[in-house]
């Protein structure tokens, strides 16, 4: 069974971090490990850059046409080429995908009322057959989250979207979202586990409110569905991939 890792935040920003980070995946390199990744950040500055202007609604970019090409230029270039090429450093055979490789991930356009043709995707149909073939021949999959439509044009996922229909998919034994929060806080202090009926009772609380309601409940979905277990924590000293896998440190979702 597969363990999917998506990562964002200073893990993978931070040059130390992430070598710190790609060593610990190394580490576990006997275990069937896929990293996804996004990279809004770093769009948004080759936007700018180039004169266009990233641009939000409820939360969620809107991707123009041209924008897409930036998409593509920044996640499935530089910062997927980027990846690989640390993570070969670290010892680990890493091979670049995308969405739109094997099919990994198709989509359609989100449908935003008022607004002209939008790139940003949703996904509706994943399968890990290539995933399945690249770990079992011993590489290291790493997926950014560009994908395309049935007509064969761009889409921009978001990135834990991708993530999660592909440990969907693969019925995966773990789903590991990786950012800047150690995890779901109650007073203050990490909840360490959370099941169906205590994250609804947190929910009802007011524990657990604003945007993390929807990634809990996103997250509680994907287990029902067939994962494993999901867990949702930081990344901050060499080791901490082990704890997250471990349940040591983060929130796991049952």
């Amino acid at each position: 069974m597969m363990i999917f890792i998506k990562i964002g935040g200073t893990v993978a920003t931070n040059p130390a971090l992430l070598s710190a980070f790609l060593a610990d995946l190394a580490f576990l390199k006997d275990r069937k490990i896929v990293l996804v990744h996004g990279g809004g950040k770093e769009v948004t500055a080759v936007s700018e850059k180039l004169g266009l202007t990233a641009e939000f609604r409820d939360g969620i970019r809107l991707t123009s046409p041209a924008e897409m090409e930036v998409v593509d230029m920044v996640l499935g270039g530089k910062i997927n080429i980027d990846l690989v090429r640390r993570a070969r450093a670290s010892g680990l055979d890493a091979v670049g995908l995308g969405g739109q490789d094997g099919g990994l991930f198709t989509g359609v356009p989100r449908t935003i009322q008022g607004l002209a043709p939008n790139r940003t995707g949703q996904v509706t149909q994943a399968r890990t057959r290539l995933l399945d073939v690249l770990v079992a021949g011993g590489f290291f999959p790493i997926v950014n989250s560009t994908s395309t439509d049935g007509s064969g044009q761009g889409l921009n996922i978001n990135a834990d979207e991708a993530a999660q229909e592909l440990a969907i998919a693969s019925r995966a034994e773990s789903l590991v979202f990786i950012s800047d929060i150690a995890g779901v806080l109650k007073n203050g202090n990490v909840i360490a586990r959370l099941d169906e009926q205590t994250l609804e009772a947190e929910i009802a609380a007011g524990v657990i409110a604003g945007g993390m309601v929807p990634k809990v409940r996103s997250a509680r979905q994907a287990v029902a569905a067939g994962v494993g277990k999901v867990v949702i924590g930081g990344y901050q000293n060499p080791g901490d991939l082990v704890k997250l896998l471990s349940g040591i440190t983060g929130t796991t979702i049952l």
